[in-house]
């Protein structure tokens, strides 16, 4: 189904930004990867730093899609993610939170995104897509893969190695971050094939089976500033998310969801 064929990830110890090495030179089908960012972006201009060793910045180059299509990138990417943790010699339960998180289960501790039928969630992983002058679509993602609960950066994170088990488990195995990257990778191929192709509802079924937004009541942060309640219903056509209250459904393409507990 799709042609897009990934070039030898190439690997930084640490880095500035693993999407700014991409967008300087947006080939696709090129991997820029690191261990470490001193500089990583996130949505909305925000930057963040991790602890070096802890973490993975994964930033790969696709080609432009269809603007129909453009919008389900991100979302598909943080499923591709969720998927390779599952799948995984060392799995974890892997959710999503519109638009750009992909949640684990809380072991020990922290601060919950949200809880949903007995389980606690915590933010593993988020996803930035950004456009190249060129047009192709830089997909970047960052990965809480060794953190302890006293490097994370919020209260709300959690890491892959905090995820498999209560306390604090050994880190990781050697291989399994180059494991969950070809993992990753080959989901994210697939994803965009079928974007590629105009294939929507594949995508769409898929992330909505894992997403733990949608049928929640949610606050959400608008990138304009300023905030609107209302319970989370549905993905539109392009990804968009259909925020219903009392005055009916409004659709929006940005924002920040924050879940809040019903009344």
């Amino acid at each position: 189904m799709n042609s897009l064929r990934w070039a030898s990830p190439e690997h930084h110890e640490s880095v500035g930004s693993t999407n700014v090495e991409a967008l300087a030179g947006p080939r696709p089908g090129r991997v820029v990867v690191a261990d470490h960012q001193s500089a990583g972006q996130g949505r909305l201009g925000r930057t963040w730093e991790s602890p070096p060793r802890t973490g993975m910045a994964i930033s790969a180059v696709v080609p432009a899609l269809p603007s129909a299509t453009l919008g389900w990138l991100p979302l598909a990417a943080g499923l591709a993610l969720a998927l390779a943790l599952e799948e995984s010699r060392w799995p974890v339960s892997a959710s999503l939170k519109w638009p750009n998180d992909v949640l684990v289960p809380l072991r020990d501790g922290g601060s919950a995104v949200l809880e949903a039928d007995g389980v606690r969630w915590g933010k593993v992983a988020g996803v930035l897509c950004q456009v190249a002058t060129n047009g192709s679509i830089v997909v970047g993602t960052g990965v809480n893969v060794d953190h302890t609960p006293d490097q994370l950066p919020v209260p709300t994170a959690t890491s892959w190695r905090l995820a498999r088990a209560q306390g604090t488990p050994a880190p990781l195995p050697a291989g399994a971050r180059e494991e969950l990257l070809t993992a990753y990778l080959s989901h994210l191929a697939d994803a965009h094939g079928r974007l590629a192709e105009g294939e929507v509802a594949a995508v769409r079924g898929a992330y909505l089976q894992r997403c733990l937004t949608l049928g929640r009541p949610v606050r959400l942060h608008l990138p304009t500033g300023g905030t609107l309640e209302g319970t989370a219903v549905d993905l539109d056509a392009d990804g968009a998310l259909v925020l219903e209250d009392a005055r009916g459904r409004t659709v929006h393409r940005a924002g920040d969801v924050e879940h809040v507990r019903h009344q």
